[in-house]
């Protein structure tokens, strides 16, 4: 019953109030495309209570379009050719992907360069999947000792932000390779050596005729890297202790998972160890809180995914806090099949006694 749009056209790429209950149509096609044109980001519609409760006619055939990034113009080439010499003299070169790649379809791009220049790869966001966690180029325990050893770094659709240490994530010695659909607002927190903006996909097809020395030196430093972490977390996996840990947790969840299942994370420190223990193997099979830690989004994404996908495993992790915004939606959850993990504190113990759970 409040004007919504002054609040949040500070954080979005569009904002509108529907004023007629036909206008909705039109205005949810206009959202999705402006969320998806790069850069790509949040949208916000506002439909009015008087709106809803009324009926209008809608013309199927004049349903929007959805932008193709692979239609994107390439980068520019003396950047690319910049870029391309970087690669082909680095010895311990590192790709760090995250959202961008996602929404610009550049996993298969990703995949045929690293496999074929020998070049560890680390996720995070919703790129997570787009190079399998059983795939040989795909880290993710050895991300501290890729990032700081590399000599050079194809940052690629994730922004220096935190979760990079602003670009303190890295060597100070690593050149940075910056490849996006679009060029930032801000600027780069650290000096980058190239920059390629465009089509995502055709920047990384272009990138691997720059070849390269052997590198399975470096690819199997990391791995043992790797190893070594994954064994130093045998012991919280299998932990018998009362509250049970968070680790202990996923090791039981990860044995009933799915290859495909989609796994949906809401809340904040018991994603953050889903974000390390749980492995994603397509694309599309990961959604967190993201850089914001926006809580009480889950459930509608969890929903979402189950409509989109019956056939599929849609499990939703919740932290007692994300909790707190959805637990009366419970039996909904319970109704359209997803299993809710991890539910803790206050509100998990309530969950658990209004409806126990073998």
């Amino acid at each position: 019953e409040i004007d919504h749009i002054p609040f949040v056209a500070p954080l979005t790429k569009l904002a509108r109030t529907a004023e007629a209950t036909a206008d909705i149509p039109g205005l949810v096609d206009e959202a999705l495309h402006a969320a998806l044109e790069p850069p790509s980001g949040p949208t916000f519609l506002d439909f009015p209570m008087d709106q809803v409760f009324m009926e209008a006619s809608v013309d199927a055939d004049s349903a929007g379009s959805l932008p193709d990034p692979t239609a994107l113009p390439g980068a520019d080439g003396g950047a690319l050719d910049r870029a391309a010499e970087l690669l082909r003299g680095a010895e311990r070169p590192v790709v760090m992907a995250g959202t961008g790649l996602y929404w610009a379809h550049g996993e298969n791009a990703l995949r045929a360069l690293c496999e074929e220049l020998q070049i560890p790869v680390f996720l995070n966001g919703l790129a997570r999947g787009c190079v399998a966690a059983d795939h040989p180029m795909f880290f993710s325990r050895a991300r501290g000792a890729g990032l700081k050893g590399a000599d050079v770094a194809l940052v690629v659709g994730v922004p220096m932000d935190f979760r990079l240490g602003f670009g303190g994530s890295f060597g100070e010695e690593t050149q940075l390779i910056v490849v996006g659909s679009t060029a930032p607002k801000r600027d780069h927190p650290r000096e980058v050596a190239a920059e390629l903006y465009g089509s995502v996909a055709g920047t990384l097809d272009a990138l691997r005729s720059a070849g390269g020395p052997d590198r399975s030196a470096w690819v199997k430093e990391l791995r043992a890297v790797e190893n070594e972490k994954r064994a130093a977390e045998q012991d919280d996996l299998t932990d018998n202790r009362s509250p049970l840990h968070p680790m202990r947790v996923y090791g039981e969840l990860a044995q009933v998972l799915d290859r495909n299942a989609v796994v949906i994370g809401d809340g904040g420190d018991f994603v953050s160890f889903a974000g390390r223990m749980i492995e994603t193997y397509e694309p599309g099979c990961w959604m967190d809180p993201g850089p914001y830690g926006c809580l009480g989004a889950g459930p509608g994404a969890a929903l979402a995914a189950k409509i989109s996908h019956p056939e599929r495993q849609v499990c939703l992790l919740l932290g007692d806090g994300a909790f707190g915004f959805s637990g009366l939606e419970f039996d909904t959850f319970v109704r359209h099949g997803i299993p809710v993990v991890g539910v803790m504190g206050n509100n998990g113990i309530w969950a658990l006694e209004k409806h126990p759970m073998e």
